[in-house]
């Protein structure tokens, strides 16, 4: 620890009360020597009264925030983490110093929910009391401690606590140090997060610090996106289990813990677990200690179920986010798909009687594999009104392997829609073209129908057969809705289908289904702020490929054509990993 965090001494002199006054001056200089110098105490896990030595998480988060300030930097942390790590303790301790040791600050500490937001409070007003006793010389005397702030005399410094469920709390002050606890399971995160957006100023010496285990694909789960894809200055942090120095376990006798306490099931069986130690061991670099206590702790802790461990310990940040949701598709059978780079990127043009596939940097249609003179495909269409953050898509399937082999997405209004299409579906050998038909996907299925010839019309079962009407595109309703998507999920969760793109897997992982207070099912769509166009496409062409699959395509009567033709034929409709 003492690499890491700045416990230097100050110089002080042989006299009491100008050591006194040395060491005042030594901690009000850089307020976190307060925490770093082990100058607060806590109750522990076990309920003892102990100055508060930060464990490696602690470390971690604390040197974060220590080497932000240093550099003249704004604080702004989203930070998803495992059960029981500390953080909020450290947080608490980092405001409490940075607001008693200045003057004219205010802070504030909001939890999801009040008993939790009181707890917390418990830890600032703990630091005080303890520090009154045991270093009198640096606490502020208070000017008033109950349930709803610490405010400290002559400074003019004050603690506020609130709760989440009163959404009006963030734009009770001007704030430069926040605490969000539990973010992701906040009622309302975006108008709070838009209240402290501007009651918190933009200054070096500000503070917001979001901390939470996952909660499904919320809110929470938005920002902390736009923060890994660098759209925001805001800072995500992960912390896994295995970073928790006493999350370990000696052997016992040399022989790691039973696994016969595990509740094993179809999806995983010893094997398959064993498979998993090994690839943490070599991915993290974890060592026999750590596993044994994986086990004893999915044991004793998580009733014996792995889903929980993975839930409340989680490795990677997107497991933490898969385990904690109510996901539509298959978790499993997305962690199979890999992301592909397209092969190109770039546009269509009409030259010499012919497409011609020109590749720009800038360009609107990502291909992943090009046309094959056999080939057959299928197109689908979502347009948009290309306004607000609605999102248009296109996607390409090839039928004999089920994979995807070009998208567009982006916010494209529906005449555009409609020329990509064109162009892709020329391209891709006359591919059949199935817009969806509502809304603003009339107008592209009106478009197509006047320039393009293979343009997929409603289906729909007449008598036990199914019958082809002159409606143009598809018809996503109440009925073929759940079966397209049904379809899809199944394709997925058996590696049936491979969806290549990046944009498409990610719409998948924030596919869920939403539910009432209840627990009744209401909606199966994007989380709120989230697109899924591309999965509505991908679920359409699936329809289309049932409807009209792919044909083995016989030229002239050589036999050994035939032969080829046969075996193609009965080539896999997937490509498996």
């Amino acid at each position: 620890m003492q690499e890491t965090l700045d416990l230097e001494k100050p110089q002080v002199s042989q006299d009491r009360k100008e050591s006194n006054l040395d060491e005042q001056a030594f901690v009000q200089k850089n307020p976190l020597r307060l925490v770093a110098g082990e100058y607060l105490s806590i109750k522990t896990k076990a309920g003892d009264m102990l100055r508060l030595k930060l464990n490696s998480t602690q470390i971690k988060l604390f040197t974060k925030i220590r080497d932000l300030r240093a550099a003249g930097k704004r604080i702004r942390i989203w930070l998803l983490k495992y059960r029981q790590g500390g953080v909020s303790t450290v947080i608490e301790a980092i405001i409490y110093a940075l607001t008693s040791q200045q003057s004219n600050r205010n802070s504030l500490i909001m939890a999801d929910e009040k008993e939790h937001a009181n707890n917390l409070f418990e830890m600032s007003k703990l630091y005080q009391e303890k520090l009154e006793k045991d270093f009198d010389y640096l606490p502020p005397p208070l000017k008033k401690s109950n349930e709803k702030k610490l405010e400290f005399d002559a400074i003019h410094s004050q603690i506020i606590i609130a709760s989440a469920e009163n959404t009006e709390a963030a734009k009770s002050h001007t704030f430069h140090y926040v605490h969000l606890s539990e973010v992701a399971f906040f009622r309302d995160l975006k108008t709070i997060l838009g209240d402290l957006n501007q009651t918190v100023p933009d200054h070096k010496d500000t503070m917001i610090v979001g901390e939470t285990t996952a909660n499904g694909m919320d809110e929470f789960y938005r920002q902390w996106l736009r923060a890994i894809k660098g759209e925001t200055d805001w800072i995500p942090l992960f912390f896994a289990w295995f970073e928790m120095e006493e999350y370990s376990m000696s052997l016992q006798n040399g022989e790691m813990y039973p696994l016969n306490g595990i509740l094993f099931d179809a999806d995983t069986s010893i094997t398959v677990f064993e498979q998993e130690e090994t690839e943490l061991q070599r991915e993290f670099n974890l060592n026999n200690e750590q596993i044994n206590w994986r086990r004893w702790a999915i044991v004793n802790k998580c009733q014996g179920k792995i889903d929980i461990f993975r839930r409340e310990y989680p490795a990677t940040w997107q497991e933490a986010f898969a385990m904690s949701g109510s996901m539509f598709f298959d978790r499993k059978g997305l962690e199979r798909q890999m992301v592909k780079r397209p092969k190109r990127i770039g546009e269509l043009f009409y030259k010499d009687l012919k497409w011609e596939f020109r590749d720009l940097p800038h360009g609107r249609i990502r291909i992943y594999e090009d046309p094959q003179e056999a080939g057959q495909y299928a197109i689908a269409a979502d347009a948009s009104e290309a306004l607000g953050s609605d999102e248009a898509g296109i996607l390409v399937l090839d039928k004999r392997l089920n994979v995807t082999v070009a998208d567009v997405v982006g916010q494209y209004p529906p005449e555009d829609i409609a020329e990509l299409a064109r162009a892709l579906g020329n391209w891709y050998n006359m591919a059949m073209i199935a817009p969806e038909n509502k809304g603003y996907g009339y107008m592209v299925c009106q478009l197509l129908n006047n320039s393009y010839g293979n343009l997929y019309r409603r289906i729909i079962t007449k008598t036990g057969s199914d019958v082809t009407t002159e409606e143009l595109g598809f018809n996503t309703n109440s009925a073929t809705r759940p079966e397209m998507l049904a379809e899809l999920a199944e394709e997925i969760a058996h590696n049936s289908t491979v969806l290549n793109s990046k944009e498409l897997i990610d719409e998948c992982q924030t596919f869920i289904i939403k539910k009432d207070r209840d627990g009744r099912v209401t909606k199966v769509e994007a989380q709120d702020g989230c697109q899924d166009g591309l999965v509505i496409c991908r679920a359409i062409v699936g329809m289309v490929r049932k409807q009209y699959p792919y044909k083995v395509q016989i030229s002239g009567n050589s036999k050994a054509k035939q032969k080829q033709a046969v075996v193609d034929a009965q080539k896999p409709i997937g490509v498996f990993k």
